[in-house]
């Protein structure tokens, strides 16, 4: 067991050299062991995958489709994940960990709850809210009673003799009616508090699906832009020299079509070689000089009035 731990914990620490990693655990699914991944997945097809099914569909009317923890990142930007497992602060996940259905290593697009929860509301069309620990143990607890136990949001308008204002009705309200919950963490939490919450969602006999990821380094996600914007400009070079743009090296005609393999060098478009560069020039340099030679011919004068009998010699004037 502690072997296959720290071959975890290694792998993980590799995979979030490259993206954000994810740990995927199912309900009712008790694989031999879980199933390595390190095929790059965007957070849309791995939340897709997820919460699609009729597992999950039947779930989200009786409890909650999915639990989606994210880890932010430390202090000087790296990824929160790997610091706090490679430290021993997550005791309960490391013994899930061998219970998971799924391990992915490159997960793509997971830089901030907001982006991730766009990509839940897009995949699954289901109720997706951001919230706290402390409310995800409320909605846990509420999960866990009885319909007759279960307190009505109406019924909750007043707590502890303190009236509860209408920003808060309605955010209970929209717990209330999730069906997947997005619990962002951060280093400055209590570890213990984080680790006893992942467990109770795996446990749960309410949550279908536990999803466990860190949002990427600082580094990463420039990278990603940066890769981003390369290829927007590919893509928008060769919409634009379509058919009257000449490549700048034809020798790499072949390879054109494969340009996510090398993103950063990008191909790139010109709008006219050395050769028709020297051509045009030369064109208007010939132009201005036949005018300024036309201009100088056409300032040569001669006499107005032609005579047929010239003056007698010494008499001209």
């Amino acid at each position: 067991m502690k072997y296959l731990l720290s071959v975890a914990t290694a792998a993980l620490s590799i995979g979030l050299t490259t993206a954000a990693p994810a740990i995927v655990w199912k309900a009712g699914s008790s694989p031999a062991s879980p199933s390595h991944i390190s095929e790059q997945i965007d957070t849309l097809s791995l939340l897709d995958a997820t919460l699609n099914n009729d597992d999950s569909a039947a779930a989200s009317s009786t409890g909650l489709s999915a639990v989606i923890f994210l880890v932010g990142r430390d202090a000087d930007g790296s990824e929160g994940l790997v610091s706090m497992a490679s430290s021993g602060k997550l005791p309960g996940v490391q013994e899930k960990h061998a219970h998971a259905d799924s391990i992915h290593y490159h997960v793509d697009g997971v830089e901030s709850s907001r982006t991730v929860a766009k990509d839940a509301r897009l995949s699954g069309g289901m109720n997706v809210v951001e919230v706290a620990l402390d409310e995800f143990h409320r909605k846990l607890a509420s999960l866990a009673q009885s319909d007759q136990e279960e307190e009505s949001v109406e019924d909750a308008a007043v707590e502890g003799g303190k009236k509860v204002n209408k920003a808060e009705q309605k955010r209970r309200r929209a717990i209330s009616e999730a069906d997947v919950l997005i619990v962002s963490v951060t280093d400055k939490d209590n570890a213990a508090a984080i680790d006893s919450s992942i467990v109770k969602a795996i446990d749960s006999k309410v949550v279908q699906n536990v999803i466990l990821s860190s949002i990427r380094s600082t580094d990463e996600v420039k990278r990603s832009r940066r890769m981003a914007v390369v290829d927007k400009m590919n893509k928008s070079a060769r919409s634009a020299s379509s058919g009257r743009r000449r490549r700048l090296d034809e020798d790499n005609e072949n390879n054109n079509d494969d340009g996510n393999q090398q993103q950063e060098e990008g191909v790139y478009y010109v709008n006219m070689t050395p050769n028709i560069l020297a051509g045009i020039l030369f064109f208007f340099m010939f132009v201005m000089v036949t005018h300024l030679g036309l201009s100088c011919m056409n300032m040569i004068e001669g006499q107005d009035v032609y005579v047929k009998k010239l003056p007698a010699i010494g008499r001209e004037v």
